[in-house]
């Protein structure tokens, strides 16, 4: 997890509060946190939260923190182990730091206590029994034995009194006081085992909950012992445990597209070759990134290289580079050492002998790569292709060099070696706006005002999310929530990205469906049918709603009989017919409305159909895309095109949607839609693939 400012670099630091909690885990940690509470502190607890390096377990427990601070107020106090060293340092400095803690929370309630953990705390450290001449009364005895025997027995009979004093201190409070231990996976093996005989040594205090964070993996490798594996050494310690969740693929893709869009959006004149970027993510970059520190520590990384190099080498072989760069090093250094290997085209003199020595090169780097094997591959195919035949690929000739150069590739050894030579080196907000649209259903007011304070881009995600409450709509939730939801589908982005996507329209028509189905009586679904119609603003929207309800085949849901569904077919053209659309900045679908009246016997008004506005929106309607994709590439290929069928039976003609297109360019000049429109007046129709 990391915290930071919507414009502002990223920070490989814990977050500070539930307001940055992007992996929505708050409500899991104050859960768990006030199930330690819960729990019977008369004798010392041990918990633990535990995860991986770099999965928020130090945010985790900050996020716990703000349980801790609710009323009423359990006083938290951190102790580093990282500053101190060996067991008895660490015995040595828990108990001052323990002690000087409590002091500056609240002096009255807790000097008792700090008193005495300070007095408990030189008991047990060797220099606590010496006299103030300390260092020379050490050097002059701690060879003898008497000295070492009196000491012994000093320290045990001072130790057992202040111990009964500390316990009876804190046994006296009305809250528990938690002490947090965190990162103990990064200590070194020995670190390990002396922070957890110091959690053996002080565990059974009262009223002291320690809260200790590792990646459990880690600190049980170091817990092993002859006969007594590390795994059954936690499980005497540790009373409570949590493991944290994994992180979502999606999530985890999100923030990476996120901070890449945020690294290459600051170069403006940036090279990006967006055929290419599918593959190289895919293959290279994703099956490196395991958690959110990740994609912070690759945006880190990669910023300054982007900045410097953005306009000059193609950015998606800079970003896969630098991925092999930060996450695999050791990878990085190797590849560096054979940097001709990576850019050298077949053919020359003593070719084949070159290509012996630079294969035998590349297997020993594959075998570096372990696991990472199929990411190396893929960054010789992706990124520099020339290397590509070591790997029993394509051969590239010479003749690709020039290819490469005019792309500012790094597969040319003139971009790689400036890289080199100069290199010193992302929806979960969805589902949480549905509760809230959820819970505003049936107030159509304020939830039409939530729905206009979403980003857009966020909207049609917000809806489709409302999905989950299949069963449980609000019943006087239904017709205004529908209503809203309806009047909103302008206002959802198209979506240009995956075959996939679902249109904007069948977004919100899955959720209506779904809180009309939940009407049993037929009578009062037909009524509450009529009364959202009543409330929708769009021609686009009355006649989607019209399409869902009915019966035609393939697109109706038989939500209300035929006669009622030929009935609002029927009132619908109509309307179209009497007057043009109220604002046509608001319809979405007028190109279907006008065909699916038109197919019902309405006659369109000519001057009407013709009017700029309503050609514009015609055109928005009718407009396309063409998408093709080739079997060995992820890369689609996108063509624009148009309804043309459609549009010219509506104007009864080209020569009558002519003059219509000249009107449009006329308002609004040579626009996309007017371009396209006028490519088909020309005569030209989309290729096939």
């Amino acid at each position: 997890m990391t915290g930071q400012g919507a414009d502002k670099p990223p920070v490989d630091n814990p977050i500070t509060s539930s307001d940055q909690d992007v992996l929505k885990r708050a409500p899991i940690a104050d859960s768990f946190a006030a199930e330690v509470r819960r729990l019977d502190a008369s004798e010392g607890i041990v918990v633990a939260v535990l995860g991986r390096w770099g999965h928020g377990k130090s945010s985790f427990i900050n996020l716990m923190r703000e349980h801790f601070a609710a009323t009423p107020p359990l006083v938290v106090v951190d102790f580093n182990p990282w500053l101190f060293s060996g067991t008895q340092q660490l015995v040595d400095f828990f108990f001052t730091e323990l002690a000087s803690s409590l002091q500056l929370k609240d002096k009255d309630e807790f000097q008792t206590i700090a008193k005495a953990l300070r007095d408990y705390g030189d008991v047990l450290s060797p220099l606590g029994a010496i006299p103030v001449f300390g260092a020379w009364w050490e050097r002059s005895y701690k060879a003898t034995r008497a000295f070492t025997e009196w000491l012994r027995q000093r320290r045990e009979k001072n130790a057992g009194s202040l111990r009964d004093q500390v316990a009876d201190a804190l046994r006296a409070l009305d809250e528990p006081i938690v002490v947090v231990v965190d990162d103990i996976d990064r200590l070194t093996t020995a670190e390990i085992r002396d922070v957890f005989r110091l959690v053996r040594l002080t565990a059974s205090f009262p009223n002291l909950i320690y809260v200790l964070a590792f990646d459990r993996a880690r600190v049980e490798a170091a817990l092993d012992e002859d006969g007594v594996p590390g795994r059954a050494y936690l499980e005497k310690i540790i009373q409570l445990g949590f493991d944290l969740p994994s992180i979502p693929a999606p999530l985890l893709r999100t923030h990476v597209f996120a901070e890449l869009d945020r690294l290459v959006g600051d170069v403006g004149d940036i090279r990006f070759d967006r055929s290419r970027w599918a593959d190289v993510y895919v293959e290279t970059v994703e099956p490196l990134i395991a958690s959110i520190r990740d994609v912070t520590r690759l945006a880190l990384s990669a910023r300054p290289v982007m900045a410097a190099l953005g306009s000059d080498v193609e950015a998606v072989d800079l970003i896969a580079i630098e991925s092999i760069r930060v996450f695999r090093p050791e990878l990085f250094d190797a590849l560096q050492r054979i940097r001709s290997d990576l850019t050298t085209t077949t053919g020359g003199l003593y070719g084949q002998q070159r290509d012996d020595r630079a294969q035998s090169r590349m297997e020993e780097i594959l075998k570096l790569a372990g696991n990472d094997g199929a990411v190396v591959r893929s960054l010789i195919k992706r990124v520099f292709p020339a290397a590509e035949r070591l790997i029993g690929g394509t051969h590239y000739m010479s003749d690709y060099q020039g290819i490469w150069r005019k792309a500012h590739r790094l597969a040319h050894s003139d971009f790689l070696d400036l890289y080199l030579d100069r290199v010193a080196p992302a929806g979960l907000d969805a589902f949480g706006n549905a509760e809230r649209a959820f819970e505003l259903l049936a107030d159509p007011s304020v939830l039409d005002k939530f729905l206009v304070s979403l980003n857009p881009d966020i909207l049609g995600d917000t809806i489709a999310a409302l999905e989950a409450y299949e069963g449980e709509f609000p019943a006087d939730g239904i017709v205004p929530g529908a209503t809203a939801l309806l009047n909103h589908i302008a206002d959802i982005p198209e979506r240009d990205g995956g075959l996939f996507d679902l249109r904007r329209d069948i977004v919100v028509t899955r959720v209506v469906l779904r809180m009309l189905r939940q009407i049993e009586d037929d009578s009062k679904r037909e009524t509450a049918v009529r009364r959202i119609l009543a409330g929708v603003e769009s021609r686009s929207s009355e006649y989607e709603l019209i399409l869902l309800v009915g019966h035609l085949e393939h697109a109706g849901s038989k939500l209300v009989s035929e006669t009622t569904a030929t009935d609002l077919e029927q009132a619908l053209a109509r309307e179209v017919e009497a007057s043009p659309p109220a604002r046509i900045e608001r319809e979405w679908a007028l190109l279907r409305v006008y065909t699916f009246v038109k197919d019902r016997g309405a006659n369109l008004d000519r001057a009407g159909v013709t009017e700029p506005n309503v050609v514009r929106a015609l055109l928005a309607d009718a407009r396309g895309e063409n998408r093709s994709q080739s079997m060995d590439s992820r890369h689609v290929r996108r063509e624009q095109v148009l309804a043309w069928d459609s549009l010219v039976e509506i104007f009864g003609g080209e020569d009558a949607l002519r003059p219509a297109v000249e009107a449009l360019r006329d308002a609004d000049g040579d626009s996309d839609l007017v371009i396209l429109a006028q490519r088909y007046l020309s005569g030209w129709r989309p290729s096939r693939h």
